[in-house]
């Protein structure tokens, strides 16, 4: 590894503008996988139907866990290099 982070060409407004995506994407998955749960549960207990109560959980999970895998990372590096140009 040559030790650049790949995001080093772009500007700081730029990255600024990136991480604060990247943020608002990982909210709104989670509050729909919450919401989805939500309305899982709701149906399910209106319909009577016990096997609905087994997809919130992994809605939960999915919705939680996912942005946090997917974008953790990219935020990570992104604020790494903010981070490096104001030590510069």
């Amino acid at each position: 590894m040559n030790g650049t982070n790949e995001y080093s060409e772009y500007s700081k407004e730029e990255l600024n503008a990136k991480l604060n995506k990247f943020k608002r994407l990982q909210k709104a998955i989670t509050i729909a996988a919450i919401l989805a749960a939500v309305v899982i549960v709701v149906v399910s207990y209106l319909r009577n139907a016990p096997q609905g109560y087994k997809m919130a959980p992994i809605f939960l999970i999915v919705g939680i866990g996912y942005p946090y895998l997917a974008f953790g990372g990219v935020k990570t590096k992104i604020q790494l290099e903010l981070e490096n140009r104001s030590k510069s």
